[in-house]
């Protein structure tokens, strides 16, 4: 009897052992860790809204109406910004009327009217964001333009002046903007 109780008093101890042991699996095995939550790619073609302005101004000697409207075009490839999202190009079609409803000038612009300004790189992750009548000045009509980043919260672009001569022509000039005095002046020249 006296070798039993030892060996009793050993199987006791790995029993306690083997419970024990279980007991600090069993916490292991049940701590929660939430799932490593995976963003999918955005895979989305994103658009800017649709804009139109109407303005209507005198100019030597008569009425005119500047009719300007933004819109994408599915037909021109897309540009990725900085952040990764994908964003169709834009087009901006200028229409000038007459007072009788004449159409005096009538063009589509896109981006590239403007590649010669900028390089490369800001090409390819920017797009044409708008143009605006900006007044007369002699014998054309001025319009701003504009290209830049498609994320509404960036603040990024680079300026141009669109002219549009008395028979038609068109000439871009890049812009530098004077906010403090809010005028601007103008560098380079090219003719479209």
């Amino acid at each position: 009897m006296r070798n039993i109780l030892p060996l009793m008093a050993l199987m006791m101890a790995a029993g306690l052992f083997v419970a024990c042991e279980k007991e600090k699996k069993q916490t292991v095995d049940n701590i929660i860790v939430p799932p490593k939550v995976v963003n999918a790619p955005d895979t989305t073609i994103h658009k800017m809204n649709v804009t139109q302005g109407v303005d209507s101004f005198k100019w030597l000697g008569s009425s005119y109406c500047a009719n300007v409207r933004r819109s994408t075009s599915d037909s021109l490839s897309y540009v990725t910004d900085n952040t990764g999202k994908r964003y169709r190009n834009n087009v901006i079609e200028m229409k000038i009327t007459r007072r009788d409803g004449s159409v005096f000038f009538e063009k589509k612009f896109s981006k590239k009217a403007f590649e010669n300004f900028l390089d490369k790189e800001y090409l390819e992750h920017t797009v044409l964001l708008g143009m605006v009548y900006n007044g007369t000045e002699k014998d054309e009509v001025r319009f701003l333009g504009s290209v830049g980043s498609p994320d509404d919260l960036a603040e990024e672009y680079v300026p141009f002046n669109v002219f549009v001569s008395k028979m038609g022509e068109v000439r871009i000039e890049k812009a530098i903007l004077d906010i403090p005095g809010d005028s601007t002046q103008t560098a380079g020249n090219e003719g479209v």
